[in-house]
């Protein structure tokens, strides 16, 4: 099966969502507890259970260099926005530089690279080290300046310990036991669905008249086709690995982060923008990442 082929059957799967989200079987209590175990259980589940693979030197130098670029990447975006926006009211501009900073690598970017190719999910978590660490340091600091930075939060997130715990075990190519193994896997594999399901949830109640402010249309266009272009092109010249090539570049043409919409809640962004900018990028997603797949 095709790789764009593989990208659509998860998006039909997100079209299920918007239609139970439409019946009443996701509430807004619902959704928010679902999230809760996909970011806090399933996800850090299905990294430990990916990351069990042989030591091989070749991945260590690939996982290093993912996350090296995931760096490079999500500060140049974080730059490049603050540049090209700086115009706008600080509450709007933060939100802005996080939108284009930070793509929505977990919670979607995972599941569409388990089904590309499931070899590539540990470059994956590499690159979601750098999402995560940027996020709570920098990303938040934009909104209020340097006292909300925690570096502290960064590291104790869920998915940053598992993240690590998968590390380890890969460097001493630690085999979990046949049942905590199965039970991890188990776990993990709901991550596909219910992450593809809470996405559809959000496809609800999006109307077009919400998005007359050219803010949205510029927003969605970079995340979602100008830097992951810009990305594949730069990348092309160097002797990178495929599988790290294609990851930074499948990651990189996510939708915007929904962890934006929550902390320009708790930190004084524009927290109506952020919430629909960030499901008005997921709606055009649908389309744009079978697109961009075609690339690769």
């Amino acid at each position: 099966m095709s790789i764009t082929a593989q990208v659509i059957i998860l998006f039909c799967i997100v079209l299920v969502g918007a239609l139970c989200r439409r019946l009443g079987y996701f509430t807004d209590e619902t959704i928010r507890g679902t999230t809760q175990i996909v970011v806090n259980v399933t996800l850090p589940c299905l990294t430990v259970y990916n990351m069990q693979r042989p030591f091989a030197v070749d991945v260590l130098q690939n996982f290093l260099l993912t996350m090296a670029v995931a760096f490079v990447l999500i500060f140049a975006c974080l730059g490049a926005t603050l540049w090209l926006f700086r115009s706008r009211p600080h509450a709007r501009l933060a939100v802005l530089a996080n939108l284009e900073g930070f793509s929505n690598c977990g919670f979607m970017g995972y599941p569409i690279i388990l089904a590309v190719n499931p070899d590539w999910m540990i470059y994956a978590v590499a690159y979601n080290i750098a999402f995560t660490f940027i996020t709570w340091t920098v990303g938040v600091s934009l909104y209020r300046g340097k006292e909300n930075m925690s570096i502290r939060r960064a590291l104790l997130n869920p998915n940053v310990v598992s993240a690590f715990i998968g590390f380890l075990f890969f460097c001493t190519s630690f085999t979990i036991p046949e049942i905590p193994a199965q039970v991890l896997s188990m776990i993990g594999g709901l991550t596909t669905p219910l992450s593809m399901l809470l996405i559809g949830t959000r496809m609800c109640g999006i109307h077009l008249r919400d998005f007359k402010d050219t803010d949205y249309h510029l927003s969605a266009a970079l995340r979602l086709v100008v830097l992951p272009l810009i990305l594949y092109a730069a990348l092309r010249p160097f002797p990178i690995s495929p599988a790290v090539a294609n990851t930074l570049f499948l990651l990189t043409a996510m939708p915007s982060g929904t962890m934006t919409a929550m902390q320009a809640e708790l930190y004084g962004g524009d927290a109506v923008f952020a919430a629909r900018a960030i499901a008005y990028s997921t709606l055009l997603s649908l389309v744009t990442v079978p697109l961009m797949s075609m690339l690769l």
